[in-house]
């Protein structure tokens, strides 16, 4: 699940302490996506609009460096097309998951230092250091991290409430069965 290219140098770090180190391919792959290949050697001019213009992305977000990472592990595979399954016909990586994955991840360790440091540098080279706003929430419009920490320690639970447990059973004996309940 976790490559050597995302991590700095390519190392697989096995702590995974330095998981996204690797910031630079995925702010290339990001500032190719949204400025067009020739970005990656002079600044954006004048011309036809940019898909950061038509799609009003003026930061990184979770979503943004997963899909850029799962988009550098595609790239070096040995799949020819990116499958609507989500899975690779010849590698048989399931792309769709590591992406969810990947924004799960960020997601819950945004505000961390180390994702912090990695973002700011990412927003650095892909939109430059005058672009950079501190009115924008990194994690998009609105910030839900902590409401996906909450639903993620509720499901982690072992134990459902007794309050909980009269509203499953009463759900399911509703539904037709072939395995009485």
């Amino acid at each position: 699940i976790f490559p050597p290219l995302l991590f700095p140098s390519l190392q697989e770090d096995t702590t995974l302490k330095t998981v996204f180190g690797n910031w630079t391919l995925f702010a290339k792959i990001l500032r190719a996506s949204l400025y067009g290949v020739t970005s990656l050697h002079q600044e954006p001019c004048g011309g036809s609009k940019t898909n950061a213009w038509k799609w009003s992305f003026q930061q990184v977000t979770p979503g943004s460096i997963a899909w850029a990472a799962v988009i550098a592990i595609f790239l070096l595979s040995p799949d020819t097309e990116f499958p609507g399954s989500g899975v690779g016909k010849s590698s048989t990586i399931n792309y769709k998951d590591l992406f969810f994955q990947y924004k799960k991840l960020l997601i819950t360790k945004w505000e961390t230092k180390r994702i912090k440091n990695i973002t700011t540098n990412i927003n650095r080279y892909v939109f430059g250091v005058a672009k950079l706003s501190t009115s924008i929430d990194p994690a998009g419009a609105e910030d839900f991290s902590e409401e996906i920490n909450r639903a993620m320690l509720a499901l982690d639970m072992e134990t459902d409430s007794e309050e909980d447990t009269p509203l499953v059973l009463s759900a399911l004996s509703s539904v037709p069965s072939a395995v009485p309940v």
